[in-house]
């Protein structure tokens, strides 16, 4: 209500404004709207460098031109928006889009570009960055050097700061000019007045420029300035208050005191606190949620601050993905021309994160930035009813409040009383009815988030989702539960510590891979500065505000002191002083995490160099320098053509022959994105410290690759030897397609470390090199002909040249013949040829559990091993609780099978279109259903007239069918999916016999969608009874919940599942498919094994051919015929209108694509950050790229007259270079209900799993289909544990969680990393992956076990806080937890995770011998990141039978002064034969005192 009250204030205000100012500017618009077509828009006519140095003579010939085309002088004068004339030649004019064609032809026109509207990229930072008058815990200890480059700069008192924003307001205490001296005199702007805005007044010596753009706008919107559209002052004046919020941070004055509600209470400042501020409004208010600025309008605030002598540009405004070239990109270009006559352009990353290739304002000349955090928070103490106290975080600054506490989630009842209650909400939940309710406050449990709002109609308050599984534990075990809230506090330096916000736009460059951006990462969140009145979020003038927008003018104000210290630096020295200088960790020293979806330690996509650090950055040694020569040779390098770089740079240039290389550009970082075996490349450093100087070479070198520095010693000599030259060579060990790897090279001379990132990311070396198949044909025949020294005998030996999705050939050989061709420098290996007998369809291959050898065994023998030693499990008995089966289906024939073991209890019942007698046999021996708890639920009786579903345990879904084949399917040989993926597909256990219960239901949603499967947990209790009773000997369950996970003795299927385990049976559990968001595993109860998802070694490459011979891969399933046809790119601007009627087009996932799917394309190529999800499209062809080959894509379309594209068949690829990853999709940890249990614990493949369906499956082809999901990853290794089962039929449960989690591979099969898909790709560590990638073979004989019984759980429980009474239902029995209560961290798992580490803490763990009777194990430790792990014993003796069982303690101890991350590390006890490793994860959490 106060919002909308504010809103109409505001619109009042604007419309009671005086309309007659600039009436005549009106007019003139009005008058052209009138004599231009209706289809007229604005278009930028760019010309490239002035041919005059006279800007009348520039508009004069602009006008000229203008004239010649429409033929009129009136017409020309009326169509004229602007004419830039200062940095640049252009114009931007009214123009129909044939006029805009024809002015094209022209010859001395480069680019017609149509208008667009850009976005705006939204009293500690100071201190943090060591930039502060008084001491900081981070400076050095004299108050001198604090002071150096505030000092030697006068507070940057002669620089010029041009900030292109949302305006100013002048009045603000900030822009005050108190003791500064005159105007420098080289300033040649000036003050603009306009509506509620007098120049004369509100101007003075720190505010020394402002104008404002607003013609282009008004061109797009018919010449009149609409206040309900534009509610702005038509002025400088700032209504949105962005730009005085930027202008402030970069160069406001000193104004002491200042506070948001009393908190962040301090003096606020700019970086350069003497610097004189000329504001240039490009963006206005209404426009775009914030404000928007079209390009028009900024190329004239470009132009005009070249002419006007700005120092430095602040630019905290961006467009969004995709990117366009920077040829074609308006403020691209005008950013370059500012840059080539010496003014550093820093501009806004964006604030897409943390997904990976979102980064903006990419060209090379401009130095982007990122967001961090400030060593600050506001902690806000939340105190429960029975006095258990939290924190959280806040921007409240009322009384205490003391309230009722409620829980609403979206299955509340619209009737539950929350009115003057606190009510804790998690993030999946919408919001909108509690502001109906008249609550009291809201706790919001949210993924980790660096965004904190003050919430107008209620108070409210930010948690993590483990704080809110505490709180909701707490509201469900207590009658009557309350809260009280504490009003925030400001908490600045340790434990508070730098982190890259959530929002920060990440890398790698979308544009220009080779290119790293962003540049450098400075403090934006949180940030008090000044605002308009207007601005809701403000108080007293100032406000808090959030986006690489706030840490752009940071980085400005910086420069503004440098470059008052080196005026003639350039802005490529500049940039390069910030980015060698960087911090890498926080200004404390302790490393920076990179907050997102899963937070990680930051690497150089998310900061670029580092933190900025701008003491340091005065005086940082050496500078890699560029000029325009060397931004030539980029846009050479990126395939701009000469006329388009001519006409850019104002003089006649032609590209040299061989183009120059993009990894040759001067850059202070060195990013490789295609390594195949080794590459060299070049830098050159300047100087700029004493003249004598000698540094030495210092290597970093990323995971597997070799980096090489010649010479590794540079001598500069003599004042005329500056400039030294210097080649890297990067080399690869690895043979897979990887994700990146960082390192580093140093430049120190003992006080200068000139350090730069260094990124590589390496790509299959067996590529085609040619894209013609023919050319690839011939140059095989050609290899093979010079080994066998006859080209007739070449073309007999040729059996097969692969010439299409990789390059190779099958040919006779002999033994001889082929070592020596093995060793030709382009052969990557020579493979003997094999009889296979069958070839399953990749899984269990990769995790060497197949009938045959695979390159990662050693002998034939050991592979058969597991499936050899238990009859392919035909004794054991895999339940299936799921959607029912489709019995049917090939893979649950009999063949070959035994007797029903005789243990056997169970049965078949018969039901809707299910007879037991006939769809059962010795493979299917048990199907059950159960519906009656989900109808109770449903108020209703069994009805399929609004979806397909059977009323028995015939499966309608499909899913229960596949996840049973996986499990333990018969074999069934040559299956394919429209024949891909072709081979046998088979179970993990193949003979063992499967048990179904169905209990979940093809029904509509709750929420309207479907229809989906529903299982109710009253149905799935009863399920895990029978399977107990019926004698199963593992549960495959792939059905998970949503967050909050209901603790472990609420959830009825947690419940259940602990009464199977308790009982010998291994519950297997799906971690859900939410992430890649942290915290968002499910099935999380310490008596499951909960599982995750990879990808296999397997993908689906697809040829993609621009009309340019290009050639690119994406991946798809499309197996129809080649496509041939037109390419377009279409988006939210294309509108409806769009001609892409049977081509091909170019999607962007940041663009809604319904409209294309309605438009009879013939396909679609979808642009989207990394994903492991490929969907078979039924409409039409879909084919799955990154941003950065769709970058590609588009820059083709658009310097296309008529672009062309074909798209061949995808083909199937398996081993290398495919590789494992963990899915994008699969749930992260940590565990949210009880942090301290590691979750998931272990992983399988479940990425495009080939498995039997239900024919109602539209996914399925021939009764069979791929699918993806933990589902699929969760029956993997419930029939690997079926087999364990057969081999140990004693073993516990833990026992065989124990085996598979200590046994696992932390690596591919193949010895390659482990990545972890997601929005930023990383290294996998156990909350994405557990113990590792399940490793069957390994698992069988894991030489000690982790192990547990009842009385752990029991402990377990006590540790957790639930009653004796909950604990004793659950047991069956009278159960007393003991006093003091169990530590929850001596739970005996195979892996250790502390998720508050203070000091230190000491814990024990126990170690059953299940290997040979006479064994000693040595403890190996890998420790955490600053955490010491000390281990006692370190050696383990087993002597005998009756000692199998032994204990040891293992000290944690943590040097870190700051609240962190996880770090990760490892514990091993290996006796030579067995390696028994379980993983470590330690977070170090300083309590606050409150």
């Amino acid at each position: 209500m106060e919002k909308n009250t504010l809103h109409t204030y505001k619109l009042v205000l604007l419309c009671a404004c005086s309309l007659v100012l600039f009436l005549n500017t009106e007019l003139s618009f009005l008058a052209s709207a009138k004599t231009l077509d209706n289809d007229s828009k604005v278009y930028i006519v760019y010309l490239g460098e002035r041919v005059h140095d006279d800007p009348e003579l520039v508009t004069a010939s602009h006008h000229e031109m203008l004239e010649s085309l429409l033929e009129s002088k009136e017409d020309a004068h009326n169509s004229m928006i602007y004419s830039y004339q200062h940095g640049f030649s252009g114009f931007a004019a009214l123009l129909t889009s044939t006029q805009a064609n024809k002015i094209s032809e022209h010859p001395e026109v480069i680019h017609v570009i149509p208008n667009r509207i850009l976005k705006l990229q939204t009293t500690r930072t100071w201190d943090h960055l060591g930039l502060s008058q008084i001491s900081t815990p981070f400076s050095s200890s004299s108050s001198t050097s604090v002071k150096g480059l505030l000092h030697d700069t006068n507070m940057g008192s002669e620089a010029i700061i041009g900030v292109i924003d949302t305006g100013i307001w002048p009045e603000s205490k900030v822009f005050n000019d108190q003791g500064l001296g005159p105007i420098p005199k080289r300033w040649r702007g000036k003050c603009v007045s306009g509506e509620k805005f007098n120049a004369t007044i509100h101007c003075n010596k720190k505010l020394i420029g402002a104008k404002y753009y607003v013609s282009g706008l008004l061109a797009e919107m018919g010449g009149k300035f609409n206040r309900t559209i534009i509610q702005d002052f038509k002025s400088s004046r700032d209504v949105v208050g962005h730009g005085t919020h930027t202008a402030t941070i970069t160069g406001g004055s000193f104004v002491s005191n200042a506070s948001y509600y009393g908190l962040a209470q301090g003096t606020v400042r700019g970086g350069a606190p003497k610097a004189r501020i000329a504001a240039y409004k490009a963006c206005w208010n209404g426009v775009e949620h914030a404000g928007g600025c079209t390009t028009a309008d900024m190329w004239k605030a470009f132009d005009d601050a070249i002419h006007d002598g700005v120092d430095v540009l602040s630019v905290s405004i961006g467009g969004g993905i995709p990117e366009d070239s920077e040829v074609d990109k308006l403020d691209y270009i005008a950013a370059f021309h500012a840059v080539t006559k010496g003014i550093p352009v820093v501009a806004a990353a964006g604030n897409e994160g943390p997904a990976a290739q979102t980064v903006v304002n990419v060209a090379p000349w401009l130095l982007t930035v990122a967001a961090t955090t400030l060593d600050r928070s506001f902690p806000t103490k939340i105190t429960l009813g029975n006095n258990q106290t939290f924190l959280a975080e806040s921007l409240y600054t009322g009384p205490e409040i003391s309230t009722g506490l409620a829980f609403l989630d979206s299955n509340s009842d619209d009737n539950v009383d929350v009115k003057g209650k606190t009510v804790l909400v998690f993030d999946s939940i919408r919001t909108t009815p509690i502001r109906l309710k008249g609550v009291a406050g809201v706790i919001f449990a949210q993924k980790p988030d660096d965004l904190l709002q003050r919430c107008h109609s209620f108070k409210c308050i930010f948690a993590d989702y483990e704080l809110g599984t505490d709180i909701l534990q707490y509201i469900r075990t207590t009658r009557s539960p309350t809260v009280r809230i504490n009003s925030a506090t400001t908490l600045t330096g340790l434990p508070a510590t730098t982190k890259v916000a959530a929002f920060s736009c990440r890398g790698p460059n979308s544009v220009s891979p080779a290119i790293l951006k962003p540049d450098i990462a400075a403090p934006g969140v949180s940030i008090l500065a000044a605002l308009s009145p207007f601005d809701s979020r403000q108080h007293d003038g100032f406000g808090l505000d959030t986006g690489t927008s706030m840490s752009t003018p940071v980085v400005s104000g910086i420069i503004a002191l440098l470059k008052s210290l080196h005026p003639n630096w350039s802005p490529a020295a500049v940039r390069s002083a910030l980015v060698t200088t960087a911090w890498r960790t926080s200004p404390s020293g302790e490393p920076i995490f990179a907050e997102g979806s899963n937070k990680k330690l930051a690497d150089p996509f998310d900061y670029g160099g580092g933190l900025v650090n701008p003491q340091r950055a005065s005086k940082p040694g050496l500078v890699y320098d560029m000029g325009i020569q060397d931004y030539i040779n980029y846009m050479c390098s990126a395939g701009y053509n000469d006329s388009s770089i001519s006409g850019m740079v104002g003089i006649i240039t032609k590209c040299p022959n061989p183009k120059p290389s993009i990894l040759d550009v001067n850059l202070p970082s060195i990013t490789i994105p295609n390594l195949e075996k080794e590459v060299t490349l070049t830098r050159t450093v300047t100087n700029v410290g004493p003249i004598k100087s000698v540094y030495k070479a210092v290597i970093e070198s990323p995971l597997g690759i070799t980096l090489t520095v010649t010479p590794n010693t540079l001598v500069f000599s003599s004042a005329a030897k500056r400039v030294l030259t210097f080649k890297v060579k990067a080399k690869t060990s690895h043979k897979v397609n990887t994700g990146y790897f960082f390192g580093s090279l140093t430049w120190t001379d003992g006080v200068h470390d000139v350090k730069i990132p260094v990124s590589v990311y390496i790509v299959y070396l067996g590529e085609r090199e040619n894209d013609d198949p023919e050319l690839v044909t011939a140059s095989h025949h050609q290899m093979l002909e010079s080994f066998l020294d006859s080209k007739e005998d070449a073309h007999k030996s040729m059996i097969y040249s692969y010439q299409h999705g990789f390059s190779g050939f099958a040919a006779l050989l002999t033994s001889s013949q082929a070592n020596k061709i093995s060793d030709h420098p382009e052969v990557i290996h020579v493979i003997p040829n094999r009889i296979l007998k069958l070839q399953t369809t990749r899984t269990w291959d990769l995790l060497d559990l197949s009938q045959i050898p695979t390159s990662f065994s050693s002998s034939t023998t050991s592979v058969k091993g597991l499936l050899h030693d238990t009859n392919m499990g035909s004794e054991a008995i895999i339940g299936v609780i799921d959607t029912g089966i489709w019995p049917e289906s090939k893979v649950f024939n009999d063949q070959g099978l035994g007797p029903i073991p005789k243990r056997w209890s169970g049965k078949c019942e018969p039901g809707e279109q299910f007879n037991a007698t006939i769809h059962c046999n010795k493979k299917l021996i048990g199907a059950k259903y159960y519906v009656n708890g989900l109808l109770a639920e449903m108020g209703e009786t069994f009805k399929t007239t609004t979806v397909r579903e059977f009323k028995s345990n015939r499966d309608a879904l499909g899913h229960g069918t596949h996840t049973a084949t996986i499990a333990g399917g018969s074999l069934v040989p040559n299956v394919s999916f429209y024949g891909l993926a072709r081979g046998t597909v088979r179970g993990g256990a193949p003979r063992a016999r499967i048990a179904s219960y169905k209990v979940c239901w093809n029904t509509m949603q709750k929420d309207g969608t479907g229809p989906g499967g529903s299982c109710s947990t009253a149905d799935m209790w009863k399920a895990f009874d029978d399977a107990i009773h019926d004698g199963v000997d593992v549960l495959s369950v792939s059905i998970s919940g949503d967050l909050p996970e209901d603790t472990e003795v609420d959830k009825p299927d947690f419940v259940g599942a602990f009464h199977a385990v308790s009982k010998g049976i291994p519950v297997v559990a799906a971690a859900s498919n939410e992430g890649p968001k942290a915290q968002t595993v499910a099935n999380a109860a310490p008596w499951l094994l909960t599982v995750a998802a990879t990808t296999l070694d397997r993908s689906f490459p697809t040829k993609i051919t621009l009309g340019n011979k290009q050639t690119l891969f994406g991946e798809s399933l499309f197996t129809g015929p080649e496509i041939s046809t037109g390419l377009a790119y279409w988006d939210s601007e294309s509108g409806n209108n769009a001609d892409v009627k049977g081509k091909i087009v170019l999607v962007f996932d940041t663009t809604s694509t319904y409209p294309v799917e309605t438009k009879g394309v013939a396909g679609v190529i979808y642009a989207q950050h990394p994903d492991d999800i490929v969907d078979r499209c039924h409409a039409f062809p879909c084919i799955y790229t990154d941003y950065d080959l769709g970058t590609d894509i588009l820059q083709y379309i658009r310097t296309t007259r008529s672009p062309t594209a074909r798209i061949s068949a995808a083909t199937t690829l398996t081993g290398l270079p495919a590789t494992t990853k963990v899915a994008e999709f699969s749930s992260r940890g940590p565990n949210s209900v009880s942090p301290a249990i590691l979750k998931p614990d272990i992983a399988a493949p479940g990425v495009s799993i080939l498995a039997a369906l239900s024919p109602f499956d539209p996914n399925g082809h021939d009764g069979f289909g791929l699918d993806s999901g933990t589902s699929m990853a969760t029956p993997v290794v419930s029939g690997i544990i079926a087999l364990l089962k057969s081999l140990h039929p004693d073993w516990s449960p833990a026992a065989f969680r124990s085996a598979l989690v200590t046994t696992a591979w932390r690596t591919s099969p193949s010895g390659e990393p482990i990545f972890a898909e997601g929005s930023n790709k990383k290294l996998a560590d156990p909350f994405d992956y557990g113990g590792g990638l399940v490793n069957p073979q390994r698992a069988a004989d894991p030489g000690l076990v982790y192990d547990m019984g009842i009385e752990d759980y029991i402990n377990y429980m006590c540790s957790k806080g639930y009653n004796d009474s909950s604990i004793s239902r659950v047991l069956g029995k009278k159960t007393k937890c003991p006093t003091p209560k169990p530590s929850i961290l001596d739970m005996n798992l195979p892996s250790i995770t502390i998720p508050n580490i203070e000091k230190e803490v000491t814990l024990t763990r126990s170690v059953t011998n299940v290997g040979p009777i006479k064994s000693v194990y040595k403890a190996v430790i890998e420790s955490p990141l600053g955490i010491t792990l000390t281990v006692n014993p370190t050696t383990l003796v087993f002597s005998s039978e009756d000692k199998k069982v032994l204990s040891f303690t293992v000290k944690a101890k943590t040097s870190h002064k700051v609240n962190t991350g996880y770090f990760f590390g490892s514990l091993t006890w290996t006796d030579g034969v067995h390696d028994v490793k379980i993983p470590v994860s330690v977070q170090t959490r300083i309590m606050i005192k409150s």
